[in-house]
């Protein structure tokens, strides 16, 4: 009797022991469903965010669009800003050349201060965003040339729009908005420049110039005019022979 008991006895713990692992390896089921679940769910939501972005990006930039030259720098500011959140250079190195020739068009804009846009530069509320912004792009800019080959023509043009954008925020010279009333503006807008060279060059910006090794089909450099010295003799040696000379 005594011993049917404690047979009875170890027969129940272990049973209790059992049900508990089950409860236990069920309860670790659920939780690794609900892991599951949510990497899922957050996988769709960034894929359908990102969709959702870039169509609206692309509505945008549409080529057809008559106003497209009088954006205001706002709303370009706005459209970068979402376009740098996801931006993947080999899905979207379209939008980013459409975003550079939508911001170099803006700059050219005449008598249009609210089309410029070095001028939200100017605002107190997006100064530092728009620094950090434009450094942001320049930089993209920089990792557009690592991968360009300059004797393929259609390469060349975006050498060209890229180097453009370097020239264009690395120097104040040719900024409409301190012409005139605005030339009160230049020390602070040089200084914002030199912040900007100091970024680039901390992430390599002179070795990035060193990785086109042969000149391009079409070499200006008339565009590299306003660059610092040293910036136009590095460019120049990069994209020219040794034993020629460019003007």
């Amino acid at each position: 009797m005594f011993t049917l008991s404690q047979t009875s006895r170890a027969w129940f713990i272990d049973r209790a022991r059992q049900a508990r692992e089950e409860r236990l390896v069920q309860k670790e089921r659920e939780r690794a469903a609900v892991v599951i679940q949510a990497h899922v769910r957050s996988f769709l939501c960034r894929s359908r965010l990102q969709r959702d972005i870039r169509r609206e990006i692309d509505d945008f930039f549409k080529a057809d669009d008559p106003e497209s030259t009088k954006r205001s720098a706002l709303c370009i500011f706005k459209i970068a800003r979402k376009l740098l959140f996801l931006f993947r250079i080999k899905e979207d190195n379209e939008r980013f050349e459409k975003l550079c020739r939508s911001i170099l068009s803006s700059m050219d804009a005449e008598n249009e201060p609210k089309v410029w846009y070095v001028s939200l530069a100017c605002s107190k509320d997006l100064t530092l965003l728009w620094i950090k912004q434009i450094k942001s792009i320049l930089w993209y800019c920089c990792d557009f040339l690592k991968q360009l080959k300059p004797e393929i023509l259609q390469d060349s043009r975006l050498i060209t729009l890229y180097l453009t954008m370097l020239v264009t925020f690395t120097d104040t010279s040719t900024w409409k908005i301190l012409r005139g009333k605005g030339e009160s503006l230049r020390p602070a807008m040089n200084h914002i420049c030199a912040n900007i060279m100091g970024h680039l060059n901390q992430h390599g910006f002179y070795s990035v110039l060193q990785v086109c090794d042969s000149c391009p089909p079409v070499c200006d450099f008339s565009t590299l005019q306003h660059l610092h010295l040293d910036f136009y003799i590095c460019v120049q040696h990069t994209w020219c022979p040794p034993q020629k000379h460019c003007s």
